[in-house]
């Protein structure tokens, strides 16, 4: 029996710092819902964790960029549906100017009719935007849109002007010169309105085919960053059911040491009884 060092209570106070330790540490994974907090948890789980991290916030964004460039595919086909109709009615009033019912001064009423529609075909062009810039004036060029998480990973879009001045036939002119007064006229008319909607459809094919391009992308970033998630989760998400049993390991040898650093306190005490 010894007095002046108490070997064992000091064995049983370092017991208790550690299990006040791990209990605190148990305490932050509990509340964080994380097995890794800090570097010195899982020194190397951490740096893989934090690159999955940043790869899954990397597909996210490329997700982002990809559902900008559809509603910019959607804004357009809306619009070029629009100007479709436009010029299927253009033609329509081509056909009935190339009647010889008509008088000159009908045809000159069907022209006025026409003008008003190429002018609202001016206007879909003008005013087809998207976020501040036009769609379909012909300034929508080599757009590039990063729809991947590296260097590169980029998708180009160009869209056509529906100008009537733009839209044109070969050897007829464009769509803007359409002049239904003669018959004569009204038969080159629909041929333009022909070749305006082998125009249109031809960008509305366009249109759609990047659209589904951009879906599939979607869904494989999508499935990329679901599987990224998952392998970071795998090494931070902490399991609560081991979690709990753990903790409650940790409170019960808390009390075993305790109780043992009482006992050994109450041995320095039994040296002095023997004195008294």
């Amino acid at each position: 029996m010894g007095l002046k060092t108490n070997t064992g209570s000091t064995f049983f106070s370092n017991q208790l710092l550690k299990g006040h330790r791990a209990l605190l540490e148990s305490l932050e994974r509990l509340s964080t819902g994380k097995k890794v907090n800090k570097a010195s948890d899982d020194a190397s789980g951490m740096a893989i964790a934090n690159a999955f991290e940043s790869q899954a916030m990397g597909y996210g964004q490329a997700i982002r960029n990809s559902n900008d460039a559809i509603s910019i595919t959607q804004v357009a086909d809306g619009a070029l549906e629009k100007a479709s109709n436009i010029v299927q009615d253009i033609r329509a009033k081509a056909i009935q100017a190339a009647s010889a019912a008509q008088s000159p001064e009908s045809r000159l009423a069907i022209q006025a009719d026409i003008g008003k529609s190429l002018q609202s075909m001016k206007d879909i062009a003008r005013n087809t935007t998207f976020n501040g810039q036009t769609l379909l004036s012909g300034n929508f060029i080599d757009k590039q849109f990063q729809v991947g998480t590296e260097a590169g990973d980029t998708l180009t879009i160009s869209l056509g002007s529906i100008d009537p001045g733009q839209v044109a036939h070969e050897t007829l002119g464009s769509l803007s010169d359409i002049e239904v007064s003669t018959e004569e006229g009204a038969q080159d008319a629909i041929q333009l309105a022909d070749a305006a909607m082998e125009t249109l459809g031809q960008q509305r094919s366009k249109v759609g085919s990047i659209a589904n391009q951009l879906s599939s992308s979607i869904n494989t970033l999508s499935n990329a960053m679901i599987n990224t998630i998952s392998a970071a989760s795998g090494i931070e998400d902490l399991d609560f059911a081991e979690e709990s049993m753990n903790l409650n390991k940790i409170k019960l040898l808390g009390k075993t040491q305790a109780f043992a650093q009482a006992q050994a306190n109450a041995s320095a005490k039994n040296v002095i009884n023997l004195f008294e």
